[in-house]
């Protein structure tokens, strides 16, 4: 072996390797009040983080209920963020939330007729601590299903840990649900008092809220029941409310807002955020149907997928104020409209101007050394070598 390749082994080995994250969430089962943490390690700056907790539990129609994680701890700060919030079974839920950087978040809301409402907050959340997020509303049924999820790009260390306590609710089932980049890292249940955990192993339907919104995941109880050949369809919507997945196999997977990414093309603009059906790799046995809310009824506009860094249009339908299309797969999908071309007001103008250009001096930033040590190092220790030889 010569010294050039000696040297270059070196240097390779000087390269870290790149190592995909890791989340591990524990207890399975607390006490009321009791604290839950998220173990996260090898988190890739800029990465899209989101964090979900759900809960159902019951309660008595007309009282009103609160579900809370309090002091909250994130280790890094998301940008580019959102809160959003979901309730099903109430009359009304408000949404409130204390946050690190002295700012605050306080939405109220009605249900729908179906009892179901949700909420969505545009926000950077900083690195801290929150004092509390809390869902607080009437029941208008006996039991609830509630879920807060918070999303951004992350900031800050590759490791921490993310703690919260869970108040409010004295039997039932939370679930704690991570996912990175679009895609589940990890969906946790977690009985609260009494309540047994189930024994399945945690699906991307543990992104909880949107499991239960709608649990229309009944639908293969349904068919089991009437003892027809086709199930049911089962609806689930992202926690905005703004995106709905339909279809008879469907059960487990959730819709997930994302920042933007990827290359438009030409000639069009995005409408809004990313929503990724989850998981990423999910094929569905039957087509189902993705429909997004359109800024205004009659919009020019396509559904687009993502693959391989950039957007391509799928077959889409508009209907009102609405825009379908039925895909196979999971993966992340958008809302293309036509790019708007601003109007230009074309004026002349004729001006005498004596520009006098003073050439400015700049100072090439100095390298850090740092990083250079160990590559001068090699290279000492291979002149040395040489020498000797």
């Amino acid at each position: 072996m010569n010294k050039s390749s000696v040297l270059l082994i070196l240097l390779l080995l000087m390269i870290p390797a790149a190592t995909a994250a890791s989340v591990t969430i524990t207890p399975t089962t607390i006490d009321p009040g009791d604290t839950v943490t998220v173990n996260v390690k090898d988190l890739s700056e800029n990465a899209t983080f989101t964090l979900g907790i759900s809960a159902e539990f019951d309660v008595t129609a007309g009282d009103t209920f609160s579900f809370r994680a309090r002091d909250l701890t994130l280790p890094f700060a998301l940008d580019q963020g959102e809160v959003n919030a979901y309730t099903k079974g109430t009359n009304w839920t408000m949404l409130a939330a204390e946050l690190p950087d002295g700012g605050s978040v306080s939405m109220n809301y009605t249900a729908n007729k179906d009892g179901e409402l949700w909420i969505s907050q545009p926000r950077n959340l900083p690195r801290g601590t929150l004092d509390a997020v809390t869902l607080t509303g009437k029941a208008a049924a006996g039991s609830i299903v509630t879920k807060v999820e918070m999303t951004g790009k992350k900031k800050g260390p590759d490791n921490g840990t993310i703690s919260f306590a869970l108040d409010g609710v004295e039997s039932g089932t939370a679930t704690v649900a991570v996912y990175i980049d679009g895609s589940e890292a990890l969906s946790q249940k977690i009985a609260i008092g009494s309540a047994p955990v189930e024994t399945e192993t945690p699906s991307p339907g543990g992104n909880g809220g949107n499991g239960g919104n709608g649990d229309s995941s009944g639908s293969s109880g349904s068919s089991g029941s009437s003892g027809s050949s086709t199930p049911a369809p089962a609806t689930t919507s992202s926690v905005d409310g703004k995106v709905s997945l339909t279809g008879t196999d469907i059960d487990g997977a959730g819709l997930l807002s994302r920042p933007f990414e990827g290359a438009i093309p030409p000639g069009w603009s995005a409408a809004g955020r990313i929503y990724a059906v989850t998981p990423a790799d999910r094929v569905f046995g039957s087509p189902a149907v993705l429909s997004f809310s359109l800024p205004s009824a009659e919009t020019a506009a396509t559904i687009a997928q993502y693959e391989n860094g950039a957007w391509s249009a799928v077959p889409s339908r508009i209907e009102g104020d609405r825009i379908t299309a039925t895909i196979s797969r999971g993966g992340s999908y958008v809302v293309l409209v036509p790019a708007q071309v601003p109007t230009q007001t074309a004026t002349t103008t004729t001006t005498t101007t004596t520009t006098t250009t003073t050439p400015v001096a700049t100072t090439p930033a100095a390298t850090p050394l740092a990083p250079l040590l160990p590559v001068l190092a090699c290279a000492i220790l291979m002149l040395a070598w040489g020498r000797r030889a």
